[in-house]
């Protein structure tokens, strides 16, 4: 199985991560100031992908719009 090409550069994953963290700490003891459901869920999910993609170093996203932020190595 060929796994996808990595779309991301460091900095760019390192953002992904710190932020995902700082959101996710922030719904867990701060959710009552959200207060609506589906936005925590949201804010879950969002966090969750982010991780993913901070661990893996490819984005869906970007793959879609045909975008990378790694420079060509050529």
């Amino acid at each position: 199985m060929k796994l996808p090409e990595v779309n991301l550069c460091k900095a760019d994953r390192v953002v992904r991560g710190v932020l995902s963290v700082l959101l996710i700490i922030y719904v867990i003891f701060w959710h009552d100031e959200v207060g609506d459901t589906l936005l925590i869920s949201l804010i879950w999910i969002f966090s969750i992908l982010n991780l993913i993609s901070f661990a893996s170093g490819w984005c869906p996203v970007y793959h879609l719009a045909n975008l990378s932020t790694c420079k060509n190595k050529e």
